[in-house]
């Protein structure tokens, strides 16, 4: 079969192809006797056991995928990218037989563990050629080769996918590597059609399956439209016609538009005029206002059937280019002669589709008059500040400067959208997520399947009785389907995604926080099932990652120190900017600002364990932060999470002060009155928390008061009033204080 592919590529390619599902074969790929293969341009054809849509989730971070679409009742198409090298994967996972090749794809991983791998794909290769019609003699004979190889397995493995008549049919002309006579491929499409729609309820499956398709096509279309706008001499017409090229793997057509889409023809040639001198736009006068309104009238027209007939391409895959755009006429009305009203043109200007994304292009001024000499500077100016506030708001939208030459521009504008593309794509995986709230999401929750959606709301830990009400309703709507009801947002960040990938589990997913410290975020990985996988922190900064690091350590020197019902998360994986925990299965509590006797006496134990003598001063560990939020009760006791502020140098008491001044200052419980007679006269479950810890720690209940004060104020002077809560907490802590001394 000639020279193999190199070895490193074909190792690579064949652990991506593992990756989608529980088994997968190569079925065709790039020329077996190309010396110098290269990923960029071929796709694979695989068939899958039992697919993963998830599967790329769990990319390794240098490859992303840029498209995902169903085609076909059984086929999927990807597209990766890695570096400018491409790789599209044409899968089937069509158990049933019910796509347009009508081969039960089951059946070969039952052939391949009795025949070989060149049979089953000669036979698969003859197949897919005469559905598609392909008569071409090369084709053809490659099969041939394939097939001649072991003839015998050939019209076996040809039978078991297609029954023997179309084998009979089709197996002779194959083995001479010659294509089938035409009527020979007619009768197998005939034969084709009776193996896929053989009995009503294959015909109702897929017809459901194929309206499902459609609609979901039509909704979420894989076309990708780019608008590029900007002054004169930004470079349009340069960028418009690279793009393509450019973008050349994601996309399989694409089409471009000078201005508009041209399916009206121009207006002067309806009168007979000759076409204007373009490189002097602004030398002729305008029209009359009734004849400008007419002409923006005709112009709408053209853009809407543009929309029309651009429809098909978006579905298809295609990549629609518009240089300049309905919104030129807003920004330069003299290069079309109109005199209109603005606001007439915005306003029929918002009823227009979005472009997935506009570029807007601009350079200094001395740059753009040395590209365009026909146009006096105040013009150029003029057009660069209309531009930067010419699209409306929610158009999707760069600004690139191409002062820096070509090379720079291209690579920065398809770095953009191929950022987008895998964005869009990602969000598409299987039932997708939905971001709460949807203007700066604070939380990415998967909408389906139904446990994983449950599930994936774990991530929110409830402490107040409003949070706790919401959470059991989302609850409750997950268990009926309803976070399908919610729109399919964006995907989380793809920083996030990148990190988590190598955690994920197979046909699992994931719910994302954003942290209330800038650039942390927290990930629940959850299984198939719905059950929790792990739980990671990421750091995108390296101050994060510094944190993440300590909290490792924390976890892993102090955590062993907490005895029974307490105790800490055990690390799974730990890296720069990544923490890995095992998931807690936890469940709410009614009364969240309540610190049990037990709790309290495990912190004192805990702070014993590891407690001396420095300068004079008692010293030992403890964990810094146990707040209600940090305190996870589970079915066999407590586990305590968040150990980015974990020491062994804290005064006695410090545990216990923080959960109660914390939990008083932010959920209103307990009561000031409440919390200085517990820790001055031990009354009330205060008192019991005062006295559990004291008489677990060794340190006399007696000085518990004068740790409380000096906590209030080494916390107070580390707090900054720079939002609601800090400034609750500061408020609340100096009345502590003030109760204290009184």
């Amino acid at each position: 079969m000639g020279a193999p592919v190199n070895g490193d590529v074909a190792t690579e390619r064949s652990q991506l192809i593992a990756m989608m599902g529980e088994r997968a074969m190569l079925l065709h790929g790039p020329d077996d006797d190309s010396t110098d293969f290269r990923l960029s341009g071929s796709d694979l054809d695989c068939v899958v056991l039992d697919m993963d849509l998830r599967w790329p989730l769990r990319l390794p971070s240098e490859w992303r995928l840029c498209q995902c679409l169903r085609y076909d009742l059984g086929g999927w198409y990807w597209v990766l990218e890695r570096a400018g090298e491409v790789m599209a994967l044409d899968t089937i996972d069509d158990p049933k037989g019910l796509g347009r090749d009508a081969i039960q794809t089951d059946s070969f991983f039952d052939i391949v563990d009795e025949e070989s791998e060149e049979a089953v794909r000669a036979a698969y290769l003859a197949v897919k050629r005469v559905r598609k019609r392909n008569f071409a003699p090369d084709e053809w004979a490659r099969i041939g080769r394939l097939a001649q190889l072991e003839p015998d397995r050939f019209r076996r493995v040809l039978e078991r996918l297609t029954g023997s008549p179309l084998a009979e049919m089709l197996g002779p002309a194959a083995l001479r590597g010659s294509p089938p006579d035409r009527r020979a491929v007619e009768l197998a499409a005939v034969l084709r059609f009776g193996r896929r729609f053989g009995s009503p309820a294959r015909i109702l499956k897929t017809a459901w399956l194929g309206v499902t398709r459609y609609v979901e096509r039509i909704g979420h279309p894989a076309g990708f439209t780019i608008l590029l706008v900007g002054p004169d001499g930004a470079g349009k017409s340069t960028l418009a016609s690279a793009l393509p090229e450019l973008l050349k793997g994601p996309f399989k057509k694409h089409a471009t538009s000078h201005w508009r889409p041209g399916i009206l023809p121009r207006p002067g040639s309806l009168t007979g005029r000759s076409m204007p001198d373009a490189a002097d736009p602004h030398a002729r006068a305008p029209f009359g206002r009734i004849p400008s309104l007419l002409l923006l009238g005709y112009y709408w027209a053209d853009f809407v059937l543009g929309e029309v007939a651009f429809t098909r391409l978006r579905i298809r895959t295609g990549l629609i280019v518009c240089e300049r755009g309905w919104w030129d006429l807003a920004v330069d009305p003299r290069r079309y002669r109109l005199d209109v009203p603005p606001w007439l043109v915005r306003t029929l200007g918002s009823v227009l589709r979005r472009p997935d994304l506009a570029l807007v292009l601009s350079a200094s001024a001395d740059t753009l008059l040395s590209r365009k000499h026909e146009i006096d500077r105040p013009e150029i100016e003029r057009q660069v500040a209309a531009w930067a506030n010419a699209l409306p708001s929610r158009t999707p939208r760069i600004h690139i400067d191409t002062s820096a030459g070509k090379d720079v521009t291209f690579e920065r504008m398809r770095e953009n959208v191929l950022s987008i593309l895998e964005a869009r794509a990602v969000s598409r995986l299987a039932a997708g997520w939905s971001s709460i709230p949807w203007s700066r999401p604070r939380w990415w929750l998967p909408r389906g399947p139904t446990p994983v959606a449950r599930s994936g709301l774990s991530i929110y830990r409830p402490v107040t009785r409003r949070g706790r009400a919401a959470w059991s309703l989302a609850r409750a709507a997950a268990l009926i389907g309803g976070l399908r009801m919610l729109p399919r947002d964006a995907a989380p960040p793809a920083a996030v995604r990148r990190a988590v990938a190598p955690h994920v589990p197979v046909r699992g997913t994931f719910a994302v926080s954003r942290a209330n410290h800038q650039a942390r975020y927290g990930a629940l990985l959850l299984n198939g099932d719905g059950s929790s996988s792990a739980y990671a922190k990421v750091a995108l900064d390296g101050t994060g990652a510094e944190a993440l690091a300590g909290e490792g350590r924390a976890i892993e020197s102090l955590g062993p120190l907490l005895p029974p019902p307490l105790r800490a998360p055990r690390v799974l994986a730990r890296q720069s900017g990544l923490l890995v925990l095992e998931a807690i299965v936890w469940h709410p509590e009614p009364r969240p600002w309540v610190l049990t006797d037990e709790v309290a006496s495990a912190l004192g134990t805990f702070f014993k364990a590891g407690s001396a003598d420095v300068g004079g001063e008692l010293r030992g560990p403890a964990h810094g932060d146990v707040a209600p939020w940090n305190l996870l009760a589970t079915s066999d006791g407590w586990v305590l999470v968040d150990w980015e502020s974990a020491h062994d140098g804290a005064l006695p008491f410090h545990d216990v002060c923080h959960f109660l001044v914390q939990a008083h200052a932010l959920l209103g419980q307990p009561l000031g009155p409440e919390l200085v007679e517990g820790f001055r006269h031990y009354r009330g479950w205060v008192g019991g928390v005062v006295r559990s810890y004291a008489d677990a720690s060794g340190v006399p209940a007696g000085d518990a008061t004068q740790y409380l004060r000096e906590y209030l104020r080494q916390s107070a002077a580390t707090m900054r009033a720079r939002s609601r809560n800090e400034f609750r907490g500061l408020a609340r802590r100096g009345r502590l204080a003030s109760a204290l001394e009184g």
